[in-house]
């Protein structure tokens, strides 16, 4: 058995060793960052590609005819770049029509950001036709962004984007006129919302709910199955908000249901 190294040797070993672990920890730093790095570059390519999509339903035609009892619509996709004037105006006449209630005296205010909003070369729509004319109209539909918006019965305006490092579909609106209503259309395109979210590798759906739209958060959360986001005000104390609202969210992986679905566990005491 070789004798033990005398004490200057192995404090010499042990000085070695703490003279290297700076370095050490250093390139364990640098391995972390380029990580996170690398992983904010795939979420960002991503996003960019969903978002670069001219026609995000072309990979679901069976999705685009909807009939139900006395109701018979086409789906038909823009962007907001690409909205005529006639279709902007429809969209902020339907908005206030639906919304201006919900808001109150915040509908002014509102109705400005949502105008801005609406044009962006991020934001995606889905357009419900309705089909009261002649089956004909169905292949004359897809033209840009529907010259003849006196036959549009709503929209859904979504986009492709980041929360909590997480890339996600956010419906920003969905708004149907009152007589397709109730007949099932809501429901069909939030599936429809699903499939283009699944098929573009997005994690979650999130979307904003006024607290004062009870049915809406019922949609939502009863009939569809989402849950308040860790992200919601109501999870972030913020009172002193005039509007109230809630985020809602329905996750497709682990790492997306960790960081914005609400945590429902009692704490224990120890």
């Amino acid at each position: 058995m070789d004798p033990a190294p005398p004490e200057s040797f192995q404090t010499g070993r042990r000085n070695e060793r703490e003279e290297r672990s700076p370095v050490r920890g250093r390139a364990m730093d640098l391995k972390k960052r380029r990580k996170i790095l690398e992983k904010k570059k795939t979420i960002h390519d991503l996003i960019k590609k969903a978002s670069s999509i001219v026609d995000p339903l072309s990979p679901f035609d069976s999705f685009r005819r909807y009939q139900s009892n006395d109701l018979s619509v086409y789906l038909e996709s823009c962007r907001g770049d690409r909205l005529s004037s006639s279709v902007k105006q429809y969209i902020q006449k339907l908005l206030k029509t639906n919304m201006e209630g919900f808001y109150g005296s915040d509908w002014r205010i509102q109705a400005k950001v949502k105008r801005k909003e609406m044009s962006s070369v991020d934001a995606h729509y889905i357009f419900v036709l309705e089909l009261r004319y002649s089956k004909s109209y169905e292949t004359s539909a897809r033209r840009t962004c529907m010259e003849r918006c006196n036959q549009i019965a709503g929209f859904v305006h979504y986009r492709f984007t980041v929360e909590e490092e997480v890339p996600v579909l956010y419906v920003y609106e969905i708004q149907l006129e009152s007589r397709v209503q109730g007949k099932g259309l809501g429901d069909y395109l939030m599936q429809l919302i699903e499939r283009i979210a699944s098929k573009n590798r997005m994690s979650a759906i999130v979307l904003t709910v006024l607290t004062s739209n009870a049915l809406a958060m019922s949609f939502y959360m009863s009939k569809l199955g989402y849950r308040i986001s860790s992200i919601s005000p109501s999870e972030a104390n913020l009172p002193t908000l005039s509007v109230k609202y809630e985020i809602l969210c329905k996750t497709f992986d682990s790492e997306a249901k960790s960081v914005l679905e609400k945590n429902d566990e009692e704490p224990t005491n120890d």
